[in-house]
């Protein structure tokens, strides 16, 4: 007489489910679905600081940023101001132009030190950029 084959039921046992459990994380992990911790800005990525123009100042008068980040001049002044670096050379590492009332100027750093700068229209104000 032959014997029939039964198929044996087995409880799963909990080392087998939790590797199960463990390899659907990694799937899913590999996969690429978002995290929290996905959604936040990495700390030596690109940024923009605002210098505010106003009262015949530029606020705040020294500003420190990385190689690559932006500056922004904001003109908030009842007329018109440059940002115009002051190394009495030729030709200044950056210059805006007039930046007119209520306009803005950006300037990507590029070369790290220090730059002194001032308003060609207004010589008494002064800033400084440090580029680190």
């Amino acid at each position: 007489m032959s014997k029939i084959n039964k198929p044996m039921h087995r409880k799963p046992s909990l080392a087998s489910a939790m590797l199960a459990l463990l390899a659907t994380a990694a799937l899913m992990a590999a996969a690429g679905f978002p995290s929290r911790a996905s959604t936040s800005r990495p700390a030596n990525s690109p940024k923009t600081v605002t210098v505010e123009i106003r009262g015949f100042k530029f606020e705040p008068e020294t500003v420190v940023v990385n190689q690559g980040d932006t500056v922004e001049w904001k003109n908030d002044d009842t007329v018109p101001h440059t940002a115009t670096e002051d190394n009495n050379a030729q030709k200044p590492a950056f210059d805006s132009g007039a930046i007119q009332m209520g306009a803005a100027w950006r300037y990507v750093v590029r070369t790290k030190g220090t730059y002194n700068y001032t308003c060609t229209f207004h010589p008494n104000m002064e800033g400084k950029l440090i580029v680190q």
